[in-house]
């Protein structure tokens, strides 16, 4: 028990203590105090190798001298004079690690320390750095710079802001011992500084840099003459500039990330934008409000630069928070980023480097292999199919030799049409080409729309036409025509997915349906739900409307726990067609479309702003379109950041919904296609949000259908487990094929529609 007590007693060492104590012997009170420390400190150990400095102190007065040992020490012997030795010089007490050193005198010290920078630094330039203050924020990164700065003597003043403490984690970057855990970064810092060199001036600020402290750490004792900033805190990346540019101080910011090195010279241009302009959207009070990493990752590439971060940064950001907690930094890198950072700012500091700018120094470019390895994107191709032309969609449709009768006004018709191209398709492909022609109308797959890795034997398409159909048989039907829709009237040439008649049926206009008020407000809504529960009658009427289109059956469910599990399982199946090569190729190259900068709208293909992404997240997919970062992403087991896009918004539904088709054939889902639409619309019609959900389902009718080649091991292994999970939840797919999974909730409307094309584009007439 005894010995415990001692551990405990020595487990916290004085924290804020980093100014050594002078002892200078000559002086009778000074030599005092020291035999007083001496006889009441026990444990202090001695070090004095005053002799040695001063054989350094003499040969580096007399350069041209080749002195033998017997004369060096006769020299030394000469300079120190008939004083005791102990009383040459100073000694330092360093009571953190009861340490007391025998040391040169400030003057003596400085010249012997800095003798070999010559000429690399000049004396007269050592003089002019030595009245010189800098204030560093941030010590990480600044802990590095710091050590540096203090080395070559830059500076007679340092100035060192940091809130957090020393923790183990930060051991992989930060040069100190493991003794020090626990110890505020910047005392840790401003102890080796003093162990360095005790002459120099530190000014510690523990809290960090903060707007009550700012003033005092810019001006107390002479203003600045140059910021270090290396902080984690964005709005205090943002404040200190302000604050530098209105004093006139010059700014440099090192980011370990290919050793970019940023200038600002405030005190040659003092109207020069912060951060070269970069952050001018940014707004101070939101950057104060930022608590997770994962919240600060947009700001901090907005800083940095998205497009010159390395594929490493890059593929490591899109883990925060998932499989690290934090951005990483290497020891490598911090130590070249003190270093380069110490040598701009010298030279800023004698105006040898007088512009602002960004500069980036990546050693992996520099020194690197000339022949690059075979990478991700030399796996995909750029999937493509010929267009359909007109000559072609005319020439097929001669073919037909269907004389079933039809007539059909032509206003009426292009109504018909309008309907059917508004109809939803995957990552709204529009895989669809029209042709009027002797009163009937053809229905053409354009694949070169459609042509995907997800699109496996155009099981997608299919449904994407089924939807089609069905609002060709609603508006046709709300017209007073009754339809003949003939399936791939060509067995020899699917290109031509239908034919459809009309004839004019009084009859029909009394007994349609009225789904076709819809039509147009139908749309995915991604927004989060209220999860409020769904009327009974409204399920029921759902599902009659499925059961319309024979064998199809609709099957939902409210359960919470069972939403939640089918969240993960739908999760699990978007991150592996990211992490696919040519799953992440297609959706980079064909589906995701940015918002563009001139405005135009967006006609097909999926815009940005329809996914309802928070701005983490949309930056996230953003940084995930590099093929370089999935093959990373593959190499570590990792991408889990992809599973949270759709995860809360699904678990916000109040229903999951699945159509079903008995068996797997084309007919069956282009009939299922029309199953979805009347679902679809009548959800609209009870005021539901409808999203799709359906990866698990296509993963797997890939993978069970011819297509296992197009998926790796873990990726087999993981698409056979969502649908066994989604098959305990959903007990028809054993004996059913599972052809649509969506999300029902109740929502606001979403904030953007996805467009589509003119139907002059589409539709055509001869």
């Amino acid at each position: 028990m005894k010995s415990v007590n001692k551990l405990k007693k020595y487990s916290k060492p004085e924290s804020n203590t980093f100014n050594p104590v002078f002892f200078r012997l000559k002086n009778d009170l000074e030599k005092l105090k020291l035999n007083g420390l001496l006889e009441s400190e026990n444990t202090i150990e001695i070090f004095d190798e005053i002799l040695g400095q001063v054989q350094e102190f003499v040969k580096s007065k007399n350069p041209k001298k080749i002195f033998t040992k017997q004369e060096l020490k006769e020299s030394a012997e000469a300079h120190l004079g008939d004083s005791p030795h102990e009383e040459y010089g100073v000694w330092v007490y360093y009571s953190w690690s009861k340490r007391l050193v025998h040391i040169l005198d400030e003057e003596e010290f400085i010249f012997v320390r800095t003798s070999r920078n010559q000429y690399k630094i000049s004396p007269e330039e050592q003089k002019t750095l030595s009245q010189k203050k800098i204030g560093i924020i941030g010590l990480s990164v600044g802990q590095s710079v710091s050590l540096t700065l203090a080395m070559e003597r830059i500076c007679g003043e340092l100035r060192l802001a940091d809130f957090d403490i020393l923790e183990l984690t930060n051991l992989n970057r930060i040069r100190t011992g493991i003794h020090n855990l626990g110890l505020p970064k910047v005392y840790s810092v401003a102890r080796e500084i003093m162990e360095i060199d005790p002459f120099i001036k530190v000014k510690c600020y523990p809290e960090g840099l903060t707007e009550a402290n700012m003033d005092d750490f810019f001006n107390i004792g002479g203003k600045l003459d140059l910021l270090v900033e290396e902080s984690d805190g964005f709005d205090i990346k943002i404040l200190s500039r302000y604050k530098a540019r209105e004093l006139g101080i010059p700014v440099i910011m090192e980011a370990s990330d290919k050793c970019m090195i940023d200038v600002e010279r405030f005190d040659l241009e003092p109207d020069r934008k912060i951060l070269h302009g970069l952050v001018d959207h940014l707004d101070v009070s939101t950057l104060k409000k930022l608590k997770t990493n994962e919240e600060k990752i947009p700001y901090m590439l907005d800083i940095l630069g998205l497009d010159t971060a390395s594929v490493r940064l890059k593929a490591s950001m899109l883990e925060i928070e998932q499989t690290i907690n934090t951005w990483p930094q290497l020891a490598s890198a911090v130590t070249m980023g003190g270093g380069i950072t110490a040598d701009v700012s010298r030279r800023l500091l004698l105006n040898q480097h007088t512009q602002s700018g960004r500069y980036h120094i990546d050693i992996e470019e520099l020194i690197g292999d000339k022949i690059l390895k075979e990478n991700i994107a030399n796996k995909t191709i750029d999937l493509d199919y010929p267009e359909l032309t007109l000559k072609e969609m005319e020439s097929i449709s001669k073919s037909v030799t269907d004389n079933t009768f039809s007539k059909i006004d032509e206003n009426d018709l292009k109504k018909i049409v309008e309907c059917a191209v508004i109809a939803p398709s995957a990552g709204n492909n529009q895989p669809w080409k029209w042709l009027a022609f002797k009163d009937k109308l053809f229905l053409f797959h354009n694949k070169k729309n459609s042509i995907s890795w997800a699109d496996y034997k155009n099981i997608i398409s299919y449904i994407s036409f089924g939807t089609a159909i069905e609002n060709i048989e609603l508006q046709s039907n709300a017209l007073g025509y009754k339809v003949k829709t003939t399936l791939f009237p060509l067995e020899n040439n699917i290109k031509l997915i239908a034919t459809f008649s009309f004839e004019k049926n009084e009859l029909i206009g009394k007994t349609k349906s009225t789904l076709h008020q819809f039509i147009f407000t139908r749309c995915t809504n991604r927004k989060k739900g209220t999860y409020s529960s769904i009327d009974q009658n409204v399920i029921e009427d759902l599902k009659s409307e499925c059961e319309n289109i024979e064998g199809a059956k609709l099957f939902l469910t409210g359960e919470k726990d069972e939403i939640e599990k089918i969240s993960k399982i739908v999760s699990v199946s978007e991150r592996i067609r990211f992490l696919n090569p040519q799953g992440h190729h297609d959706f980079y190259s064909k589906e995701i479309k940015w918002t563009s900068k001139d405005g135009s709208e967006i006609l097909e293909g999926l815009d940005i702003k329809t996914l309802e992404l928070n701005h983490t997240d949309e930056l996230g997919l953003r940084v995930a379109a590099d093929p370089k970062i999935i093959e990373l992403l593959n190499t570590w087991n990792a991408g889990s950041a992809f599973e949270k896009l759709s995860y809360k918004s699904i678990l916000t539904s109040s229903a999951i919904g699945l159509i079903t088709m008995p068996v797997y054939s084309d007919q069956n889902w282009i009939n299922g296609g029309r199953a979805v639409q009347r679902v679809w619309l009548n959800a609209t019609k009870h005021h539901l949000a409808v999203q799709p959900i359906s990866a698990p389902l296509f993963l797997h009718l890939q993978k069970q259908n011819g297509g296992s080649e197009n998926f790796n091991n873990r990726e087999c292994s993981e698409v056979e487990k969502c649908h066994s999970d989604l098959a305990k939840i959903f007990t028809s797919l054993e004996k059913n094929t599972g052809l649509f999974m969506f999300r029902l909730s109740h929502a606001d409307p979403p904030g953007t529609r996805s467009l589509r094309k003119h139907i002059n584009d589409l539709y055509f007439k001869i």
